[in-house]
């Protein structure tokens, strides 16, 4: 059941590439930040499987209160579907010191270097629940870090 659902997260996550980023609390305000952001399945091999990176611009807040808060929810929302659909995953941010930037921005043309200008973290889950209404009025279905791990790895496609 729990690789099941790990599949159907992994898909989930592959089949889309923006989500909401979001900081609760942050430590010298207290407010929430919020914003749209490019994401994609890590391909770190150190990494687990569920692993998100994201593309933060350096310009937007969250990218410095990111430095001092690691903690984050991410919100990706499912357009087409006929129900309300959504998936929610909190996890642990950092930065990742050597981005492939070859992916995040393929046909980059400017003579700044790509990390002068942005921030890709990688996001290790600690819990991700699915959201399916299609399923019934508030289904969910949720994998935390001490039953996602011990399974072996889904065949599923990354980008």
């Amino acid at each position: 059941m729990l690789e099941e659902l790990r599949h159907r997260i992994a898909a989930y996550l592959t089949s889309h590439q923006i989500c909401v980023l979001n900081i609760a609390d942050t430590p010298s305000t207290g407010d929430d930040l919020a914003m749209p952001v490019r994401y994609r399945l890590s391909t770190a091999a150190d990494g687990h499987e569920l692993e998100l990176e994201c593309l933060i611009p350096r310009w937007a807040d969250i990218a410095y209160y990111l430095e001092q808060e690691h903690a984050v929810l991410i919100i990706v929302l499912a357009c087409y579907t006929a129900g309300l659909r959504w998936l929610q995953y909190r996890g642990t941010a950092r930065p990742v010191v050597a981005p492939d930037w070859s992916v995040w921005l393929p046909r980059w043309m400017s003579t700044a270097p790509p990390d002068e200008l942005y921030l890709v973290i990688r996001i290790t889950p600690e819990r991700i629940t699915l959201f399916d209404e299609e399923r019934g009025w508030g289904a969910r279905e949720a994998l935390e870090s001490g039953n996602v791990w011990d399974l072996p790895p889904a065949k599923h496609n990354r980008r």
